[in-house]
């Protein structure tokens, strides 16, 4: 009767309900390398077929749940926050013998679905519980007794046949379940017999069924592309062939269960209803998008007031600034804006922020961004730019039609920004501070080789398509169908998350419950990217790492300097401007050809020279950068226009030229001007013309010339700013980043020695080490290989002899910590090279390694060291030689031995040790073959640096390419350059070289030869290098 009564009440829930479903047990492409469906092709899917709501139920996360919110909205579809967790009975299996701890691998399935507001925070504080390192074993966990726990506020659904239910039977387990899943999967016997079973424990504890479906993909094509993804990332489930986890309409859902054939029709469309029961069940709820600004004072507004009152009066007295009303004035209307838009504690933090850097060592850059146009910024020491001396623009910055939340972006040294991060996650809590979301994705030549690395391709093979893709993609796609089939359905597809690398979110609320986060690698990260903190206005903080302020960190602190502040730093200096343009080693912006190219071209003598030419440089500057770099002056419409882009030399070539245009000769406020601007740029006429009788209106009483002229400069004028909007640059910006260009040049020109010693430790690249390289060239700065007594970890600067000596820490299976234990002891005196044999701090593979790589040449030849320290190894501390092993002359040996018996010697201390002494003075001074030393150097350095200035003509062959004339690249003993040359294939064939090669060599110079037409003829501007004899070594 039980079972009767069970169906008859089914029958009555399915029958009146609608004929569709929500779609709740899901995955998209962020289930990572398990889908590689994008969440908008689902919800669209969704709209197609007519049903009302969604849930993303991700494998352990809610990665972009904004994103999904949103987009479900603009498409009329309900979002539904959920997660499919993983279960584990317990974190640790404690051995009863041993009572060690062990993580078990058991990681069971079940999907949670936030009821209402609270249970969305509740559900965001498991998933960031789950990632901590405790819970986390290959998935992130939430333990039995932790599920159990969980509130009503939360959906709790058994989901596939992974859930505990399934793996094991537990009927106890039911109780704190909502819904026991059920699928429709036609050819799995296993999903057959678990939804009979489940459905036993349905009527047997009264739990409502629930159709889950599962899916993965989008369509077919997508579960193809699904698989291909999953074979190349050498992923397999079992049995996965008998699981359709396609998207299902209502009427594939409801004839897959009638297949199955598992269920009574009564029992499986009401499970199919349910989904709709459950989703009407749950609550929606807004996004906050107010502003968000963190809050450390009761009354920010006072202390930021003091603050700016105390550093203003501050700089005064120390001559920072000059007392000039302007900045009183700047203050007040700053300070006007900040409080109507609620940026006053913002302000107030970032002050006490980059106060703390200086304060601890960490400089920071002038400025990035707008913010170089904000008095209070630089007062408070936000900036390191004075916008009354650089005319930088506050409504750029910001203003009182702000509609998005304060950002200022901070330039860093690499190395240092961990420092700040800590910094802010002690002041603010752990809770209310979280890193940023970064999600990874597969670009167009790495989706090639996941598609070949499945389909088995060579890898030759794919690496040609690849080239011939970036040539000619659609006949790449035509030629390769079979690869590119696939293409389309995994390009841009997400298949790794990481930590943003210039971010870190703090916000007034925490951050766990009410945005969601989790833990990777000790920090926690948010569960939404850049774009999604914007939309809901949270504070960010920019730290962005730049190699610049670094190197010029570095260059101070080997110079024994402090960091210059711009007040102290003389920026017209016309030596330094001068050297600037010598070569572009570490001038920042401008170390590419083409851009300094450009600079080299103009001869800049100012900071706003530097800024023009880098805004030129960019394709935007196309339209005026020759005319420019002629010094060209350009004509407008009209004197005062001219006069207001004199420093420009009359273009248009910022966007603070606009705001100036629009507030100094229109008339506008400093935030109406920017809100034209912004309009103009997006091409907003309607807000342009409601804005034209004011500007008009302004320009004229400007304007000496009658009224219908003086409109028809205006509207030309602003027909060019139209124009030109989308190139406009950023002077606050360029300004700042200007400043740190010269900022190099001035360390390269002063602290030559130090800033290149710098440039090199903070080399990134094979270009670096060669710029750097040339730099020391053209300073005529020797740079000495690695040498005791001179080498640290990193490049040292000798001041004395106008030179550097590279560092250890590069060399193979050398720490920088060792590095320094043997530069620590260079003041120290040593008789001979035992005396540092016994004080080496490595073992006897490094010590090896430094002499054949002539570091200890002080103390003789490679060979000769080699010699000594096997002497050294096998003798040194020796009390008992015995004489039918004896490999050294008696008469030495019977010299020091303190006594002897018929079979060995016996020795004290003192006679072992001036034995050594003797036996290692007759070890002849001599160096390892330069063979030897050149394979040493590839091996344990990774490059050539050997110098012998007594071998001429010697060369080592470091490529040969035979495939037409030969050509040798040679690596000069003499002088360490390398240089390309040509020989006779009929010589190359007579007598055949290859790379690793040494030959002692002659040359001669011919001129070049060129194609001319059909022809090849001689190209006497240009001159080829030929060998005319060679004998290999």
């Amino acid at each position: 009767m039980q079972i009767l009564r069970s169906r008859k009440t089914i029958q009555n829930d399915w029958s009146e309900s609608m004929e569709n479903y929500v779609t709740y047990h899901l995955h998209t492409e962020v289930s990572l390398l398990d889908s590689c469906t994008n969440f908008k092709l689902y919800v669209d899917r969704a709209k197609e077929l007519g049903q009302t709501a969604i849930c993303f139920s991700e494998h352990g996360n809610c990665y972009n749940w904004i994103e999904k919110k949103m987009y479900c909205k603009e498409q009329g579809i309900r979002y539904l926050h959920g997660v499919e967790c993983y279960l584990t009975e317990e974190l640790f299996h404690v051995n009863k013998e041993t009572g060690e701890k062990s993580k078990v691998r058991d990681n069971y399935h079940t999907i949670l679905i936030a009821k209402n507001y609270a249970g969305f925070q509740e559900l965001n504080t498991l998933v960031d519980l789950s990632t901590q390192e405790d819970h986390f074993y290959y998935k992130p966990r939430l333990t039995f007794d932790e599920f159990k726990n969980i509130s009503n506020n939360i959906i709790k659904i058994s989901a596939c046949l992974a859930s505990p239910l399934n793996k094991l039977r537990d009927e106890n387990l039911i109780q704190y379940y909502d819904y026991l899943e059920v699928q429709p999967h036609v050819n799995s016997e296993d999903q057959k017999e678990y939804n009979k079973w489940l459905l036993q424990m349905s009527i047997k504890h009264n739990k409502p069924l629930i159709a889950g479906t599962d899916t993965h993909n989008l369509n077919q094509y997508k579960a193809e592309c699904r698989s291909i993804l999953q074979r190349a990332k050498h992923i397999v489930f079992t049995n996965e062939d008998e699981f359709d986890l396609t998207y299902k309409s209502y009427d594939e859902l409801v004839d897959m269960f009638e297949r199955q054939g598992a269920l009574p029709k009564e029992v499986y469309m009401t499970a199919i209803n349910n989904t709709n029961v459950m989703a009407e069940s749950v609550e929606e709820f807004e996004l906050d998008t107010s502003f968000k600004y963190p809050k450390l004072y009761e009354d920010e507004e006072k202390v930021f007031k003091q603050r700016i009152n105390q550093m203003y009066n501050d700089k005064l007295k120390k001559g920072i600034i000059k007392k000039d009303p302007r900045y009183i004035a700047q203050i007040r209307e700053e300070m006007r804006v900040f409080k109507k838009i609620g940026m006053v504690g913002f302000m107030l933090f970032m002050s006490e922020l980059i106060c703390w850097c200086w304060d601890n060592g960490i400089p920071i850059g002038p400025c990035r961004g707008s913010v170089g146009g904000s008095v209070i910024a630089y007062i408070t020491d936000i900036i390191d730019v004075d916008p009354i001396v650089w005319n930088t623009v506050f409504s750029r910055f910001c203003n009182e039609h702000r509609t998005e939340i304060g950002d200022i972006d901070v330039d860093i040294a690499p190395t240092q920004r961990h420092l700040v991060y800590e910094h802010i996650i002690d002041k603010f809590g752990s809770d209310k501070t979280a890193y940023i979301l970064a999600i990874g994705t597969i670009s167009d030549k790495g989706t090639i080789d996941e598609i070949g690395r499945a389909l088995n391709y060579p890898l030759d093979d794919v690496a040609q398509i690849k080239r011939e893709y970036e040539l000619d993609p659609d006949a790449t796609k035509e030629k390769y169908s079979e690869l590119f089939y696939y293409f389309d359905g995994l390009v841009n597809t997400a298949i790794s998350q990481s930590m943003h690398p210039a971010g870190i979110v703090v916000a007034p609320l925490t951050l766990p419950d009410n945005y969601g986060t989790f833990w990777q690698d000790g920090k926690r990260i948010m569960m939404i990217n850049m774009e999604e903190i914007h939309e809901v206005s949270l504070v960010k903080y920019d730290l962005l790492g730049l190699k610049n302020v670094e190197i010029i960190k570095d260059t101070c602190k080997l110079a024994g300097i402090p960091y210059p502040k711009s007040h102290t730093i003389n920026w017209e200096d016309q030596n330094v401007w001068a050297d600037m343009i010598t070569a572009p080693a570490g001038i920042f912006q401008f170390e590419g050809d083409y851009a300094f190219k450009m600079l080299k071209e103009f001869v800049p003598h100012k900071i706003n020279d530097m800024s023009m030419v880098n805004a030129a440089l960019r394709p935007s500057g196309a339209s005026y950068r020759d005319r420019l770099l002629a010094h060209e002056v350009n004509k407008n419409p009209s004197e005062i226009i001219d006069e207001l882009l004199k420093d420009n030399l009359g273009f248009l070539i910022y966007q603070e030229d606009t705001i100036a245009f629009l507030q100094n000769i229109c008339g506008l406020s400093g935030g109406d001007a920017d809100n034209v601007r912004r309009a103009i740029g997006r091409k907003q006429k309607d807000r342009l013309e409601a804005a034209m009788p004011e500007i008009l209106e302004g320009y004229c009483k400007m304007s000496p010339k009658p009224r219908d002229v003086a409109e028809q400069e205006a509207k030309e004028f602003l027909q060019i700013i139209e124009d030109s909007s989308n190139y406009q640059f950023g002077f606050n910006h360029s300004t700042g980043y200007s400043m740190i260009g010269y900022l190099c040049a001035y360390m390269r020109y002063y602290y030559a020695e130090e800033f290149i010693a710098a440039y090199l430790n903070n080399a990134n690249n094979e270009d670096d080490i060669r710029y750097g390289t040339e730099l020391a060239r053209v300073k005529n700065i020797t740079i000495h290989p690695i040498k005791f007594r001179h080498s640290g970890a990193d490049y040292t600067v000798d001041k004395e002899t106008h030179s550097l000596y590279k560092g250890c820490s590069s060399v193979k299976f050398l720490s920088a910590d060792m590095a320094e234990q043997l530069y620590a002891m260079r003041d120290q005196h040593f008789d001979s090279f035992t005396d540092i044999l016994s004080v080496f701090p490595g073992n006897s593979k490094q010590l090896s390694i430094l002499i054949k790589l002539n570091y200890f040449s002080e103390f003789g030849g490679s060979l000769k060291l080699i010699k000594i320290a096997e002497l050294y190894d096998k003798y040194n501390g020796k009390k008992v030689l015995k004489k039918e092993k004896l490999e050294l002359p008696i008469e030495i040996v019977e010299k020091y031995a303190k006594s002897s018996t018929e079979k060995q010697y016996r020795f004290e201390s003192e006679g072992m040790t001036a034995m050594l002494a003797e036996l290692c003075s007759l070890v002849p001074d001599e160096q390892l073959p330069i063979l030897a030393q050149i394979e040493a150097q590839k091996e344990y350095l990774g490059y050539i640096d050997l110098v012998d200035p007594t071998k001429p003509t010697k060369a080592v062959i470091l490529d040969v390419n035979a495939k037409y004339t030969p050509k040798l690249s040679l690596y000069r003993l003499y002088d360490g350059q390398t240089v390309s040359v040509k020989l006779k294939k009929k010589d190359y064939e007579n007598n055949p070289v290859a790379s690793g090669m040494i030959i002692d060599y002659r040359t001669t110079k011919k001129p070049a030869w060129k194609k001319d037409g059909e022809n090849w003829v001689q190209d006497y501007s240009r001159e080829d290098i030929w060998l005319t004899s060679y004998t290999i070594e």
